[in-house]
């Protein structure tokens, strides 16, 4: 066992060569706490949903969990897995009626809720255009959205009491776009920037963002990333009888190891 651990901690301590530095995984753990807006309009599995998450809810960014993520990087391609998670909560008095999975919170009402939003990427990039510190590439793969509402409600007027409501919607969207990215200094310092757009039957989504990774020794590295999304589903369009506008925007930090 002694000599097992003393092999693996000799690997770790080898420096990677250039070459070896054109194909890698990647596994980061990073915390990202993103700003979270929008509103629901309409029917969800059979039931009424008509909520603002700001104008009714109140929400605020609560609590942030470790997020992790796991790349392969090589000269034709890279693949991506991540995932994500934070939670929101809000305490407002409510100015219209709202509707939580066929609960109706009445106007008037002092309502506490919060909102847990999961989200999981798939991304695989094609690197079409290669040079050799440059490249541009098409990335396929999904965003998928795992969101969970949660609300309560105390009527002072006729002291009614609303018990604890819960509804999730699970969002998934597809990846479309393109995507570039740089190294430098012998790719102690590496880059990439994307957006993505997908337009169907009058809905749409952006996603754009960026990534910059420094490895002060070549196997662990820091990494510092920006992310922005906007999901417009109007009545009708994708969804039979629900409109759907979401926001989501927010900086992150980790710890990179690459190997």
């Amino acid at each position: 066992m002694i000599r097992s651990f003393a092999v693996l901690a000799l690997v770790a301590s080898m420096p990677l060569l250039a070459e070896d530095l054109d194909r890698t995984f990647q596994f980061d753990i990073h915390r990202v706490g993103p700003t979270f807006e929008g509103h629901f309009k309409g029917m969800q599995d059979g039931k009424p949903l008509a909520v603002d998450l700001q104008s009714d809810f109140g929400i605020q960014k609560d609590k942030t969990k470790v997020g992790f993520g796991l790349e392969y990087q090589g000269p034709r391609f890279g693949f991506e897995l991540s995932a994500e998670e934070q939670d929101y909560k809000g305490h407002n008095f409510l100015q219209k009626d709202v509707q939580l999975n066929g609960s109706t919170f009445h106007a008037g009402a002092m309502v506490d809720s919060t909102v847990k939003l999961k989200d999981y990427t798939v991304n695989w990039t094609i690197r079409a255009l290669k040079w050799p510190q440059f490249w541009i590439g098409i990335d396929l793969g999904a965003r998928i959205w795992d969101l969970e509402m949660t609300a309560s409600a105390f009527e002072p007027l006729t002291t009614a009491y609303i018990p604890q409501v819960t509804e999730k919607v699970p969002l998934p969207v597809p990846q479309i776009g393109l995507s570039m990215g740089f190294d430098a200094f012998e790719k102690c310092l590496v880059g990439r920037g994307y957006y993505h757009l997908l337009s169907y039957k009058g809905a749409s989504y952006h996603h754009v963002g960026g990534d910059l990774r420094f490895f002060p020794v070549t196997w662990l590295g820091i990494r510092v990333f920006t992310d922005t999304e906007k999901l417009d589903v109007p009545n009708h369009s994708i969804k039979d009888d629900l409109e759907v506008g979401l926001n989501r925007q927010g900086t992150g930090f980790g710890v990179v190891l690459r190997f």
